[in-house]
C-alpha cells in the first residue's frame, strides 16, 4: 500500500478517547494480530482493542464520566513522555538503521523532545520504543507505559520515520482534523473500498486550535489508499502540497511545543 500504509479485508471496531474530547467509536483494520487505525496507528492488539469494545460497551455510562483511562485502554495523546524524552532500543534486525538515527536527529534538531538510549536497569526508562521490522509503517498514538513499538517495513524512508515518531509524540493524522472538511474534499469513490473507513474519523484534540497545515508531515498524500491511483485528498487552497515526507513542517514545530505544555 503506498506510503507504508497497513489495511486488510478484516475490520472491526473499538472506542478510544483523544484528548481534551468524550470517547468516540473507530473502525480499525485487523493487520498482523494488531489492531490499526489510519492506516498506521496502532491502537494495540486486536485482543487489546476487543477487550475495550466490550468494557465500554458493557458501562455506557463511562463514555459520560470524564475517565481518562483504565487497564489497557486505548486513550491516546493524552500519554504524555515524561520530561520529553523517548527511550529507545532499535531492534538489531532493522535493516537501514540510519534512517531511525537521522530521524531522530531531525527531531532532536527542531523540537523539544530528546531520544536516549535505554538502559533496562534504569526504572526511568521503563516506558519505551523500539524501532522494528515488519509489514508497512506504523506506531502508537502517545506514551502507552511499558514497551511499544514503531514498525519500519523496508520501503519506509526517514521521513516515514519522522511522521511514525509524531504518532508516538502525540500527533494524529492531520486530516484528521474535527475541522477537515473545510481545507479537503475526500473522494471516498476513488477510495480501495476495504479502506475507506479510514476516511470516517475526525478526531479531535487541543492542536486543533493552530491552523490547518497542509504542509504537516502528518498529513496523508493526495492518493492515500487510492483504488485507481486517482487523488482521493483534494486541497481547496490550490497549489499546495500535501503528503509531504521530508521534514517537519512549521505548523507541526508549532504543535508539538503546544502539545507538551498541555
Amino acid at each position: 500500500m503506498a506510503d507504508g500504509f497497513l489495511t486488510s479485508d478484516t475490520t472491526d471496531t473499538t472506542w478510544i478517547k483523544p484528548l481534551d474530547t468524550g470517547w468516540k467509536e473507530v473502525t480499525y483494520a485487523a493487520v498482523d494480530g494488531l489492531a490499526v487505525f489510519e492506516g498506521c496507528i496502532i491502537l494495540g492488539t486486536v485482543a487489546e482493542a476487543q477487550a475495550v469494545k466490550k468494557f465500554v460497551d458493557d458501562n455506557p455510562g463511562i463514555k459520560e464520566e470524564g475517565v481518562e483511562s483504565f487497564g489497557t485502554g486505548i486513550v491516546g495523546t493524552q500519554f504524555r513522555w515524561k520530561n520529553n524524552t523517548i527511550p529507545f532500543e532499535i531492534d538489531p534486525n532493522l535493516p537501514n538503521q540510519q534512517r531511525v538515527l537521522d530521524a531522530i536527529k531531525h527531531w532532536q534538531d527542531n523540537t523539544p523532545i530528546k531520544f536516549v538510549k535505554r538502559n533496562s536497569a534504569d526504572p526511568a526508562h521503563r516506558d519505551f520504543v523500539v524501532f522494528r521490522p515488519g509489514s508497512g509503517c506504523a506506531s502508537s498514538v502517545g506514551r502507552r507505559g511499558g514497551r511499544q513499538e514503531i514498525i519500519l517495513g523496508s520501503a519506509c524512508s526517514t521521513g516515514n520515520c519522522i511522521h511514525e515518531i509524531g504518532h508516538t509524540v502525540g500527533l494524529w493524522h492531520e486530516q484528521s482534523r474535527k475541522d477537515r472538511n473545510q481545507f479537503v474534499t475526500v473522494k471516498l469513490d476513488a477510495v480501495v473500498p476495504n479502506a475507506r473507513h479510514n476516511f470516517n474519523q475526525h478526531i479531535q484534540d487541543g492542536i486543533d486550535l493552530l491552523a490547518y497545515d497542509y504542509g504537516s508531515i502528518m498529513h496523508y498524500p493526495r492518493n492515500a489508499f487510492s483504488a485507481n491511483g486517482e487523488d482521493t485528498i483534494i486541497p481547496k487552497q490550490a497549489g499546495v502540497e500535501i503528503g509531504q515526507r521530508k521534514k517537519l513542517s512549521a505548523g507541526d514545530i508549532a504543535s508539538v511545543k503546544k502539545l507538551i505544555k498541555s
